[in-house]
């Protein structure tokens, strides 16, 4: 008898009702083995531990279906089975606290994070949170179908989600983002009839012009458009004109240094004071006013994308001695239709022709490998030259205008050019590039004599290093000596998308060769990734496992390549980064970490320059 109740319990448990999602293979029970129910089958287990780019939506049939992952239920992965595990702890909560409740807290580390905030300002009410840091819409969906609420009772739930999407905006686009939060409403309300639902909008990140800033202003606005309130017992509620400044910029003191999450005493109260009157009116069972969507003003142009992060898986990358072409132009690079021209319509050269103005103008996913044949092949992503993408589709690409820029610097001072910087922000950083911004004070001290051009583009990957190698960066020029700094910005795909990292070792190298390719005569120094984020997780390990990579790649047989190495320089004995070196904490340098960059890399460059 107790053996055909553990049965009839578990067979309850699996029979859970979920909505019908927008992917109908998942529906279908084609991906996820066990769609509902908690606790997992072994199976179950089995297909969550997968890294998340095996589950997406269109995986099963080996083609990229990016527009249906905010919107289908898949489990988040990160450290082994830490998410996991965390997940089963949220769900001894709500089975701890089966019955009425007064408020269910649904989101991401924001939410997860309200501790002594929430006490403070909603000290007499029954609250159960469920905030896991990390989390996208298609993580929620998931936790909710998997145990996350079971047996809650909620009078009010209070959603906060779509900011960690914002990684995936260049290939999910923005308004299946916003659909997956209106699934992550809809999903509350299959659960509890009886529970309005506060869906807040998503809290402003970083600056104006920086795409994540940019992004989620988009995903805000989509939102609108699908209507969330013609459900009487669902309201929007938007704080982010009481979040920034007049002129867009965030408000420092409601948020902590990394500029997404919030501050106990500034960005909390702020939310609670926001949040408290529309959830004492549910819960005195009154009728709320519809909101009034608010308009936000433009920003100023785009600056360097956010950085991204998730934890890494590392897989071997094909490796392969890489050829000039026939024409002398190009290297021959490993997609085969890349070289072949089934992709980019001007594979070299500058100025663009019309048809390569209007390849660049499209999304950057639409142009990756693998796209042209509705296949999902990210391990060809960082070998294959692409321009990035700057600006809404259809209107001009700014980093296209900004590579413009550098070529036009480079013409300018084309005879005797000591040092050429070449990477991302940080190189950037150094001053002296496209946007103008004078070389910075350590720069100037140590190297201010030396005839210096900085080409460095924030938010630069190592495939867009390529692209702009092909296309004119360094045309006709013999710098003395070049060096390259990139990969940061690769790490967060790794584990993300599936990236192999010794891809990205890959993609290092066929910048080094290109460089080879087109200035024969100049000393190269390869700067390794700068350590970032936390080295022990997420796409900090990402950077860890590149630099192994590169590594095993003996660079240095080639005499004119020299590696430096500034990892010690960077962090402590613990192998946490060493903050003061940073201008956020975590990725970008202060003054202090140009100080010690520059004098690790002058007596290199005093050598080689003499």
């Amino acid at each position: 008898m107790k053996t055909l109740l553990a049965v009839l319990v578990c067979a309850a448990s699996l029979s859970v009702q979920a909505l019908d999602y927008p992917y109908v293979p998942y529906n279908e029970g084609r991906l996820d083995p066990q769609k509902t129910g908690w606790p997992l089958t072994e199976e179950e287990r089995k297909y969550v531990l997968l890294p998340e780019y095996e589950r997406r939506p269109g995986r099963e049939i080996n083609q990229h279906k990016p527009t249906m992952w905010p919107v289908t239920p898949s489990a988040c992965f990160w450290g082994g089975t830490s998410w996991l595990d965390t997940h089963a702890n949220l769900v001894k909560v709500a089975q701890a606290n089966k019955g009425p409740i007064d408020v269910l807290l649904v989101g991401d580390s924001i939410t997860m994070q309200w501790g002594d905030a929430w006490k403070k300002h909603f000290p007499t009410l029954k609250t159960v949170n469920i905030g896991i840091g990390g989390d996208k819409t298609q993580n929620v969906l998931w936790r909710i179908d998997h145990g996350g609420v079971e047996g809650l009772e909620p009078r009010a739930a209070v959603l906060l989600i779509g900011n960690n999407n914002m990684f995936f905006t260049p290939e999910t686009g923005i308004e299946p983002v916003a659909q997956g939060i209106k699934v992550c409403v809809d999903s509350l309300r299959e659960k509890f009839p009886k529970a309005p639902i506060i869906a807040v909008k998503v809290f402003p990140a970083h600056a104006p012009g920086n795409p994540f800033y940019e992004d989620i202003k988009k995903v805000n606005a989509a939102l609108d458009s699908l209507n969330l309130e013609t459900d009487p017992k669902v309201r929007v509620l938007d704080i982010w004109g009481d979040m920034v400044n007049a002129d867009g910029t965030l408000k420092r003191e409601l948020f902590t240094p990394d500029n997404i999450h919030l501050s106990q005493s500034g960005g909390y109260k702020l939310y609670a004071e926001k949040l408290k009157p529309l959830l004492e009116a549910f819960l005195a069972g009154q009728q709320v006013p519809k909101s009034v969507p608010r308009i936000y003003p433009a920003s100023a142009p785009a600056a360097s994308p956010a950085p991204a992060a998730k934890p890494a898986q590392a897989k071997a990358a094909p490796s392969q001695a890489n050829q000039i072409d026939n024409d002398g132009k190009n290297l021959v690079y490993p997609y085969a239709p890349y070289n072949e021209g089934k992709m980019d319509p001007q594979r070299a050269g500058w100025p663009l022709t019309d048809a390569e103005k209007a390849w660049v103008a499209k999304g950057e996913y639409f142009r990756k490998p693998g796209h042209e044949a509705q296949k999902h092949l990210p391990e060809m992503w960082f070998v294959t030259p692409t321009a990035a993408r700057w600006g809404k589709d259809g209107e001009e690409n700014t980093w296209v205008a900004h590579h413009a820029t550098c070529i036009e610097k480079v013409r300018a001072m084309k005879d005797g050019i000591d040092i050429v910087l070449l990477g991302d922000s940080i190189t950037q950083g150094w001053g002296g590039g496209w946007d103008g911004a004078p070389f910075n004070a350590a720069w100037q001290k140590h190297f201010g004599g030396l005839k210096t051009v900085n080409i460095g583009i924030g938010g630069d990957r190592m495939e867009n290093i390529l692209w702009r190698l092909d296309h004119g960066a360094l045309g006709g020029v013999s710098p003395k000596v070049i060096v390259l700094k990139i990969g940061v910005n690769n790490a967060p795909l790794i584990f993300a998308n599936g990236v192999p990292a010794a891809a990205a070792a890959h993609g290092i190298k066929l910048c080094i060769e290109n460089l080879r390719m087109r200035c024969p005569k100049s000393q190269i120094i390869l700067v390794k990734i700068l350590p970032a984020f936390d080295p022990i997780k997420e796409a900090g390990k990402a950077v860890v496992d590149i630099n192994a990579q590169v590594d095993t790649l003996k660079l240095e047989s080639d005499g004119q390549v020299h590696v430096l190495d500034l990892w010690n320089d960077f962090t402590n004995a613990d192998g946490r980064l060493k903050q003061e070196l940073y201008s956020d904490g975590h990725l970008h340098l202060g003054p202090a970490g140009y100080e010690a960059f520059a004098s690790k890399l002058k007596p290199l460059l005093e050598k080689l320059l003499r």
